[in-house]
Order: structure tokens, then sequence, then C-alpha cells
């Protein structure tokens, strides 16, 4: 098997895994010169060189697209997390307003059932002080036609 041999078995292999996913692009790295210069080797490892810089120039991009992937996956991953811990930020914010104002309902509610207690207290203390009222007009009454009725009788 000679180095030329080694190329087309390489280029058979490479072209027999088209179907796989992921195995398109299989690339043996080139072997080192084996020879001397003006053996024939040379020029096999020169054109295998040049045969593979294209691969690595692809190998090259597909590895930077794949970088690029992760990355900005990685940063929508970290959009969302944020977006997503704001949201329950937000939330828990509007748990914590919807809460305060039960409780400020609950002491409004609270205050209009004392407000009408105290109306009403204020209402039958009224009702009494006009009732203690015409009693006294009546006592004064009373006691002011008492010394008339008494000086009328003494005539």
């Amino acid at each position: 098997m000679g180095p030329g041999d080694f190329r087309r078995f390489r280029e058979s292999v490479s072209q027999g895994l088209q179907g796989l996913p992921g195995r398109a692009e299989l690339w043996f790295p080139p072997r080192p010169a084996c020879g001397f210069p003006g053996d024939g080797r040379s020029t096999d490892v020169q054109d295998e060189a040049l045969a593979a810089s294209p691969l690595l120039e692809d190998l090259r991009r597909r590895l930077t697209r794949a970088f690029q992937w992760a990355v900005q996956r990685g940063t929508s991953r970290r959009q969302r997390e944020a977006a997503a811990a704001a949201a329950a930020r937000e939330e828990q914010s509007w748990a914590r307003v919807e809460a305060t104002l039960a409780g400020l309902r609950a002491e409004l509610v609270e205050m209009h059932f004392q407000n009408h207690q105290l109306a009403r207290t204020l209402l039958d203390l009224n009702m009494k002080v006009q009732q203690l009222k015409k009693e006294y007009e009546l006592e004064i009454t009373s006691d002011s036609q008492s010394p008339k009725d008494a000086a009328a009788n003494l005539e």
C-alpha cells in the first residue's frame, strides 16, 4: 500500500460516511513526511496538506459557528432566566400589594362598623339629652307655677 493508496482510502471513507449525521466531515490528520527530498513522497505530503486546508478551514468555520451558537444559546438562556426572575419578583410584588390592599379593606370595613356604632350611640345620647331638656323645662315650668299658685292662694 503506497502513499497514494492511503489518500484514496481516506477519500472513500469520507464519502462513504456522507449519509451518517455528523460523520460527513471525517478527517485524518496529514502524515508526517516519511521520505527524503526527491523520492516522490514529499509531493504526496504537499498534496495532502493542500487537500487538508479546505477541510481545516471548514472545520474551523464549523467550530466557530458551534461556539457562537453555544454562547448565544447560553446568553438567551440567561436572558430567559433573568426575565423569569424579574417576572417572579413582579408577581411577588403584586402579591404583597394585594395582601396590603386586603388588610386595608379589612380595616376599612372595621372602621365602617365602628362608625355605625358611634353614630347610633350619638343618636341615643342626643335623644337622652333632648328628653332631659324637656324634663328640665317641665320642672322649671312646674316650679315657676307653684310659687304663683302659692301667692294666689295667699290672697
